[in-house]
């Protein structure tokens, strides 16, 4: 069985498996010769400086990043669908089911033959990812689309790094099948497998991932709010912890509960900003300036207090919570996948010859 089920899917097996191989093998090459890489923070119109070749090659990591954050979705639609699919639309299944060959054994032959490898190549590209990026460098941040470092645990760095390819692979694997048995129509799976595996690749960093363990918190005085590294954050609502990964801002009672308060709240006697005079020097403009930064913060806590604001508070992951996280959301991945792969073998069983 394992052999008939390899003649007839070879071409499939082959070219999923070579294209996250070949992924590998040009972000390991363009990596060792650029000797480092700045994933998604070049494109060709971001070059600035930067010479021919380099911003070429660069760019070229970056489309691949993109790539294998997408091949997963791509894999589901193309093999996971139509190793099922077709068949089933063909009438060649009923060759298969009347053999001398249990249906569970014909279905886990081809999660076995077909999936399996893809799923590893997948590994493998994740791997060479991770080592590109956080290996290679000293750094541990990586950038963003935009080129701003964020943490390894947002999306995009996240999903295209270390073990999470190959679970999303497994997931969009099993939707496919999944819906390719439901369905029996190769289009009709592919949009249920294209809608079905997106929403599970944004649902994981928007609303999943930052409850894989609890957040670290750090309390800001009101006092410090508005002087040295947090002036130019908090009144936004921001902060910077870099490499660390933000998930939540808030300003806070003295009995802990968040305290809203609007944006236009408090806000900075900016209109009244100190200009120097024609007739002081810079030490006594500065000492001015000084002044009015040192009012301006007292006028801005005061207001808070009056509004029942203790301190601000954020909570964030500490970047060394990657490899943990990455477990967690492949092991949610591979559960989602074996209860598809559960409900496909129920499926398998209304096929009729």
């Amino acid at each position: 069985m394992i052999w008939v089920t390899w003649r007839q899917f070879r071409a499939t097996v082959l070219a999923s498996v070579l294209v996250p191989l070949v992924l590998a093998a040009v972000v390991f090459g363009l990596t060792l010769g650029l000797g480092g890489v700045r994933p998604f923070g070049t494109f060709f119109f971001q070059c600035f400086g930067y010479a021919a070749t380099g911003c070429l090659a660069e760019s070229t990591l970056t489309l691949a990043s993109v790539a294998t954050i997408g091949l997963p979705v791509v894999l589901g639609l193309f093999v996971g669908v139509t190793v099922f699919s077709r068949d089933i639309e063909r009438g060649t299944h009923v060759l298969g089911l009347t053999q001398a060959v249990s249906r569970r054994r014909w279905y886990w032959t081809r999660v076995l033959v077909v999936f399996v490898p893809v799923v590893l190549a997948m590994l493998v590209l994740g791997y060479v990812w991770f080592w590109a990026r956080y290996q290679y460098q000293s750094t541990s941040g990586a950038f963003g689309f935009v080129g701003a470092i964020d943490s390894r645990l947002q999306w995009p760095s996240f999903g295209a790094a270390g073990l999470v390819p190959a679970g999303y692979t497994a997931l969009a694997l099993t939707i496919g099948s999944t819906s390719a048995l439901l369905l029996r129509h190769t289009v009709g799976a592919m949009i249920a497998t294209l809608v079905l595996t997106v929403f599970a690749l944004v649902l994981f960093p928007v609303q999943l991932r930052e409850h894989y363990a609890s957040p670290q918190v750090q309390e800001i005085p009101l006092d410090e709010m508005f002087t040295g590294a947090f002036s130019s954050y908090t009144q936004l609502g921001y902060a910077d912890f870099y490499p660390e990964w933000t998930v939540g801002t808030d300003y806070v009672d003295a009995q802990g509960q968040r305290v809203v308060v609007a944006p236009d709240a408090c806000v900075s006697n900016g209109d009244d900003w100190v200009e120097p005079a024609a007739d002081e020097t810079n030490a006594e403009y500065e000492a001015r300036l000084d002044a009015w930064y040192a009012e301006d913060a007292r006028e801005r806590v005061t207001c808070l207090r009056a509004m029942g604001v203790d301190h601000y508070e954020s909570r964030y992951h500490s970047d060394r919570m990657f490899w943990r996280f990455q477990f967690t959301e492949t092991a949610l991945c591979l559960l989602l996948s074996a209860v598809l792969a559960g409900s496909s073998t129920l499926l398998v069983r209304r096929l009729r010859p």
